[in-house]
């Protein structure tokens, strides 16, 4: 069991505005101020992308993070600044399913982002796939992504990518039925649970969650209890990154114990 007054009362104390609208809306479905929309879409290009913070590109990985906190403030797929960035990521699908950052700023991009990496790929791909099937984008432009996923699935449930691919693939995969390579992938995560971080549990559970499927696994409970066991005396969840990436952590792990 967790702490929740803490955790919430450590975000109201650290909490930037756009994180505060966050928490508004995760315990009281209060929508974001007109303010807080207006300046994501302030800092959105006209292609509807972000510019990552690595290069002055409109990025794939920089606008899936967007729409991380567009998600997170109750913002649907109508609100007009998701639906730019929802075209752009389909804009951007390749005829293989794939995705990948501009060939151009290769020697800039950093490892998970890096155009013609594989690991690389394979995570951009999982992440823009996963975002345009939360969202509720076409199923049928998704099921060649979904497929690209599973030729690059190992007999024990691994990808020859990044631990965080892997979640954002089951994601993907259960979002759109497909209950076997989410399975294999629990498999998997449940053999690196030890490695696991508060900011890796938050990112996977959360993705499972925003997908509004059931998934009966018992690598679902077990993470969910190292979650759990991974909160401060003062309500807070350690991010990998900044302190100041704590409030965003603390947010996640909110809404992974927050019922649906």
């Amino acid at each position: 069991m967790i702490n929740r007054s803490q955790a919430i009362a450590f975000v109201q104390a650290n909490g930037n505005p756009c994180e505060l609208a966050r928490l508004a809306f995760l315990t009281e479905g209060k929508r974001p101020f007109a303010a807080i929309v207006a300046e994501f879409a302030a800092s959105q290009r006209a292609d509807g992308g972000w510019v990552p913070f690595w290069a002055d590109i409109s990025s794939v990985d920089a606008t899936c993070y967007q729409l991380t906190q567009l998600e997170q403030l109750g913002l649907a797929a109508d609100e007009p600044v998701v639906a730019r960035a929802l075209a752009f990521l389909h804009q951007r699908q390749r005829a293989d399913g794939s995705w990948e950052e501009e060939t151009a700023v290769a020697d800039q991009a950093p490892p998970w982002a890096k155009p013609g990496d594989l690991a690389a790929m394979l995570y951009l791909t999982a992440n823009c796939g996963f975002w345009l099937a939360v969202l509720g984008h076409s199923e049928a432009s998704l099921a060649v992504t979904a497929h690209l996923l599973r030729q690059h699935l190992a007999a024990d449930g691994s990808l020859p990518s990044f631990l965080h691919t892997h979640w954002l693939a089951a994601a993907l995969w259960l979002s759109l039925g497909e209950r076997e390579p989410v399975t294999a992938v629990l498999r998997y995560l449940t053999t690196h649970l030890d490695k696991l971080s508060a900011n890796n549990l938050t990112w996977l559970l959360t993705a499972l969650q925003a997908t509004g499927q059931p998934i009966d696994h018992p690598f679902i409970p077990q993470a969910r209890a190292k979650l759990a066991g991974l909160q401060l005396e003062n309500g807070r969840w350690l991010s990998d990154d900044a302190m100041e990436r704590d409030v965003h952590v603390t947010l996640e792990a909110l809404r992974v114990f927050t019922p649906t």
